[in-house]
This record gives structure tokens, C-alpha cells and sequence, in this order.
């Protein structure tokens, strides 16, 4: 019988649906994240047979030395990382934070993972962030150029995770895509909070007026992706992403529009946050002639389905904090 596959940072919105399709394809799943499992209507699997899922509290931060004994313990042979802090805004406040969750704390499980050799391959999900604006679509081996500390922790942890590739044979997997977005998402993301806001009649504040440019991504392409590197033990770095150049303002609009609401009672500009990039642009290429991967999910289709999920959900949700809440 196969071994479990561990994902780390299960309760997360990519990590969650990382579980749901394990899951659906018949693997049986060990989840493990900081905090306790979130209410159902965040978690898609929590729809799924949960007969082959087990899960585990532990912060990979703060009790590490109890993650690591859990790991050497089961042995597990494939591993998917999704853990890390990833409010870019915050990130310049608790710089020390960031890089203790998203670079040392990589550092000391990969170091770990390599010495110990059971893990035949572990996935990581890293993030275009790393590359900073650009106006070009970039390859996976595009120079990094990080403007945040959320970025530059990111951009240091797949450094690290690449020496060990080159120099040890780590056999590893690093996955970047662009903003993804769907059902089962956090409320504070700009999709579900604009259609929130409508909805309780707030007035959504639109940060240098929506102008930065965004490819949205559905999680289901991301985690197909995902899937198919699973299956192929397809190695070394892939890029997800759908072309586009839409503006933040034209996302909220579609919004408006599909919730039959006028864009402007909707939106009041403010000042743009710092550190926000004008353009993130992965070039896709190797994901489609290696995997066979492309995005299958139209983002019309994709934003209805969000949209529908809280329609369905909203008696849970109106009920849920639309800020974000940082758990030291």
C-alpha cells in the first residue's frame, strides 16, 4: 500500500484543495497546519471521503522538532509544502517573522528531509513574487528581483531548495503561479470581499485605483498542474499561470456586473499600499510541453462559481471577519 502524501499547510485556500484532489484521485493524505482545521465552508475536502485523511496540529515555525519526528516517524514519501505567511502588505511590519517562516523554517525541513533520504519527492509552492514587476513573461529561470520582504523570503527559500537540487540531487518540485483565486477562498481576497462588500452595502476601497495588473488564476488549474507533477515526478521548477492584462478595477467590475451592481457606489480610491507591483507575467511554456497542462477554468466562469459559493454559504459567511486576522 502506498505511503500517505503530507501536505504542510493543509488548512490554507491552495492547500485545502491540494487535499480535496488527493483525495478524489484515491491517495490517502496526512494534512498538517498551525492552526485547527477551519469551518467546513473554507475546507472543499471536508465534502470529500475523509476515511484516508488524518490531521495534524503543529506549527512548522514554532514546534518544528515535533513536525520532523512526526515525518521520520511515518516516512512519508512524497511531501507538499504550502506552508508560509503571504500578506505581502504585512510583511514590511514583521519582516523577521516572514523569513522565519518562509526561509528558515524551509531551510531546516529540507536540510532535514535531504539527510534523512525517504522522501522521494517533495513539492513546494513558491510564488512569482520573487521576480518583482516585470513586463515581460518570465521563464522559470528568470533572475529574481523581490520588492517586498514577503517576496525576498520567498525568492531566498527556492534558492536554498535549488543548491540542494544542484549540489545534493534533493529531489524536489517548485511550483510559482500568479494570484489564484475560487471557491472556499479567504474573505479578505479582493473576489470574495468585493462581492461581500456589495452585499452588506460597504464601500470597497480600491487601492491606487485597481491600475496593477493581475493574472488571476483558478485554483483547480493550479492544483491540476500540481497533479500532473505528482504523477510524472516531473522534477525542477513549473510556471502556472493564465495570460492576461486585466487591472485589478476590472475584476471588481466584473464583479459589479455579474452581481448587477453599479461600479461606482461600489469602489472608493485610496492610495496604493507599498511594495505593490505593477505586473506579475509567468511564461508557462515548460508546464505545457512537459505536462501537458494548460488552464482549463474561463475566469467569467471562474468568478460565477466563487460568487455562487457564497450566495449558497452566506448565512456561514456574512457571519465570517472580512480583514485579515495574523496569528503570531
Amino acid at each position: 500500500m502506498a505511503k500517505p502524501i503530507v501536505v504542510i499547510g493543509s488548512n490554507c485556500f491552495t492547500g485545502s484543495h491540494i487535499v480535496d484532489a488527493l483525495l478524489t484521485a484515491g491517495h490517502s493524505v496526512i494534512g498538517i497546519s498551525r492552526s485547527p482545521e477551519y469551518l467546513p465552508v473554507f475546507l472543499p475536502y471536508a465534502k470529500n471521503d475523509r476515511s484516508r485523511f488524518t490531521f495534524t496540529q503543529l506549527d512548522i515555525t514554532q514546534q518544528l522538532p515535533g513536525l520532523l519526528k512526526l515525518l521520520d516517524r511515518l516516512k512519508p514519501e512524497r511531501i507538499i509544502n504550502v506552508a508560509a505567511l503571504s500578506e505581502v502588505a504585512l510583511s514590511n511590519d514583521r519582516p523577521v517573522e516572514y523569513f522565519e517562516t518562509n526561509t528558515l523554517a524551509v531551510v531546516k525541513l529540507v536540510h532535514h528531509l535531504r539527510q534523512t533520504g525517504y522522501v522521494k519527492h517533495y513539492i513546494h509552492i513558491s510564488s512569482a513574487e520573487i521576480f518583482g514587476p516585470c513586463d515581460t513573461p518570465l521563464n522559470e529561470e528568470a533572475p529574481f528581483s523581490p520588492s517586498t520582504p514577503y517576496a525576498a523570503s520567498k525568492a531566498a527559500a527556492d534558492m536554498f531548495i535549488n543548491t540542494m537540487i544542484a549540489r545534493f540531487n534533493f529531489p524536489a518540485t517548485l511550483i510559482r503561479s500568479t494570484n489564484v483565486y475560487g471557491a472556499h477562498q479567504q474573505l479578505f481576497k479582493i473576489i470574495p470581499r468585493t462581492a461581500i462588500y456589495i452585499r452588506t452595502g460597504q464601500t470597497l476601497q480600491l487601492h491606487g485605483g485597481g491600475t496593477s495588473m493581475k493574472s488571476f488564476i483558478h485554483i483547480r488549474d493550479v492544483v491540476d498542474g500540481l497533479m500532473k507533477t505528482l504523477d510524472q515526478h516531473a522534477l525542477g521548477t513549473f510556471h502556472f499561470s493564465d495570460p492576461s492584462d486585466r487591472t485589478v478595477r476590472q475584476v471588481v467590475e466584473m464583479v459589479c456586473q455579474q452581481m448587477n451592481v453599479p461600479f461606482e457606489k461600489v469602489v472608493q480610491v485610496v492610495g496604493e499600499r507599498p511594495g505593490q507591483d505593477s505586473r506579475y507575467w509567468l511564461n508557462c511554456s515548460k508546464a505545457h510541453t512537459q505536462l501537458g497542462w494548460k488552464p482549463q477554468v474561463r475566469f467569467e466562469d471562474g468568478v460565477r462559481e466563487t460568487l455562487q459559493w457564497i450566495d449558497e454559504n452566506w448565512n456561514v459567511l456574512r457571519q465570517q471577519p472580512t480583514d485579515y486576522i495574523h496569528q503570531a
